[in-house]
C-alpha cells in the first residue's frame, strides 16, 4: 500500500535537486521546466549521488561516468545501466508530496 508523504515545505527552485531522505531512501527533487519530479538519489551504476551531477533537458546526468537518466520515467541513457526509480510526485498548498 502506498502513501503520500510531505518532504518539502516549498517547491525547489528551477534547475535546482534538493535532497530528502524519506524512510532511509536517499531521493532527490526537482523542479525541471515547471515540473515536479522525485527520483533515488544514486546512480544504479556506480552508487554516487545524482544530486552531484546536472539537470541536462529533461534527464539528470550523473557526474562520474555521464550517464543520464529521464526524470519522468527514470529510463537510462545506456542499455547495459539499470533505470532510476522514480516517484510520484505532487503539490498541495506549496507543499511537496510524493508517494512511497
Amino acid at each position: 500500500m502506498s502513501s503520500w508523504i510531505k518532504v518539502l515545505d516549498q517547491a525547489p527552485k528551477e534547475g535546482t535537486m534538493v535532497e530528502v531522505n524519506i524512510k532511509d531512501k536517499d531521493l532527490f527533487v526537482t523542479m525541471n521546466n515547471g515540473a515536479l519530479y522525485c527520483g533515488e538519489n544514486r546512480c544504479p551504476h556506480e552508487d554516487i549521488k545524482l544530486t552531484l551531477g546536472c539537470l541536462k533537458g529533461n534527464r539528470v546526468k550523473c557526474s562520474l561516468h555521464g550517464y543520464s537518466f529521464d526524470l519522468a520515467t527514470g529510463d537510462s541513457s545506456e542499455e547495459d545501466v539499470d533505470d532510476m526509480k522514480t516517484y510520484n510526485t505532487k503539490q498541495e498548498n506549496n507543499k511537496i508530496y510524493i508517494q512511497i
